[in-house]
């Protein structure tokens, strides 16, 4: 098990890090590192500017020292396949091949030689004969830009994960959650009942489009329709603009519409009365889960405790720093180094 490493989390908005060590049978987070990439870097999650992200990583590396660390690099994206399969119960040798014999009419984009693919699965559940899987792919060509990157930056990449699957890990009690990252450009949600994966959905809205539904809403600019997310509540930014509302309802109506649609379909699944039936709480991730009046809102619409990461106190992770303003949006980060802890 590693005793030190470093959870990297990329979007089209910047890179952020968290340092997890082990301090004796304590895993602490000892340092939280952002640095912000220019527009155009990382598009729908692919490297578009391979040259600007080694230079941003570069220089994250060099001004919080860390040089040869260990990493866990997150990635998610629409290019992600996440879904279960099942199969009949075989050794692991054998799940291998059968999974890179079907793996072609399981992802969800076009693939000419399993070469092309990188993926990895876990055992979800066993009933009787059957074995389910969680199975995770993606593009080998859209992950070579990122690994180049992170090793000419310096580091050292021992692992790729989905950020997702380390969220459970953040919180010390409880099995019965739903988790939402509102992340730049994307919203993922992800529902584990008893400990058991359910689903992860992603939905092509995020923080970037309710950013500029703010500014038609308030006919601003980038920087204060900024900073009116970080002021102001999402009932002010609703009432309040002069512009055009269009977008901004849009944005949040699909944002709230998507979370709702996905626990609505695994409570169908489960056959549950209501949400409350069904999970203990919602977790808000990312950084426009600390826009103020976002967890009410949604709280509204589901009748269930929805809280963002930084409102919850029971983490399983030590700090030796004080939580920064924005602390939400490192949670990916924090879940992959806990995840890489284990590795």
């Amino acid at each position: 098990m590693a005793k030190r490493i470093v959870g990297i989390d990329i979007d089209s908005s910047g890179i952020r890090t968290a340092v997890l060590a082990r301090k004796g049978r304590n895993k602490v987070v000892t340092e939280l590192n952002s640095m912000p990439l220019p527009e155009g870097v990382v598009v729908d999650g692919k490297v578009a500017n391979p040259k600007k992200l080694t230079e941003a990583l570069e220089l994250l590396v060099e001004e919080a020292d860390l040089y040869e660390e260990s990493t866990v690099l997150g990635v998610r994206s629409n290019w992600v396949t996440v879904k279960t399969h099942k199969l009949p119960n075989m050794s692991r040798k054998e799940l291998d091949k059968a999974l890179e014999f079907e793996i072609p009419e399981l992802v969800s984009f076009p693939v000419e030689s399993t070469r092309d693919v990188c993926f990895d699965y876990f055992v979800n559940t066993k009933s009787g004969d059957d074995v389910e899987l969680v199975l995770v792919a993606c593009p080998r060509e859209n992950l070579n830009p990122y690994i180049e990157a992170i090793r000419s930056a310096g580091l050292v990449l021992e692992s790729i994960d989905v950020p997702a699957f380390g969220w459970r890990e953040l919180l010390d009690t409880g099995d019965e959650r739903a988790y939402v990252e509102i992340g730049e450009e994307q919203t993922t949600v992800q529902v584990i009942l008893d400990g058991v994966f359910k689903v992860l959905r992603v939905v092509p809205v995020g923080a970037s489009h309710i950013r500029k539904g703010v500014q038609e809403a308030f006919e601003c600019s980038e920087e204060q329709a900024k900073d009116l997310c970080e002021n102001h509540d999402i009932d002010y930014l609703l009432t309040e603009g002069t512009g055009n509302m269009r977008s901004l309802s849009g944005s949040i109506q699909q944002f709230a519409g998507s979370v709702l649609q996905t626990l609505d379909f695994v409570r169908a699944q489960e056959r549950a009365t209501n949400f409350r039936a069904m999970l203990g709480e919602v977790v808000l991730v990312g950084r426009m889960a600390d826009l103020p009046g976002i967890a009410e809102m949604l709280q509204k619409d589901m009748d269930i405790d929805i809280r963002p990461l930084k409102a919850i106190d029971n983490l399983k992770v030590d700090f030796d720093l004080m939580r920064p303003e924005g602390f939400s949006g490192y949670g990916s980060a924090i879940a992959l180094g806990l995840r890489g802890l284990d590795l």
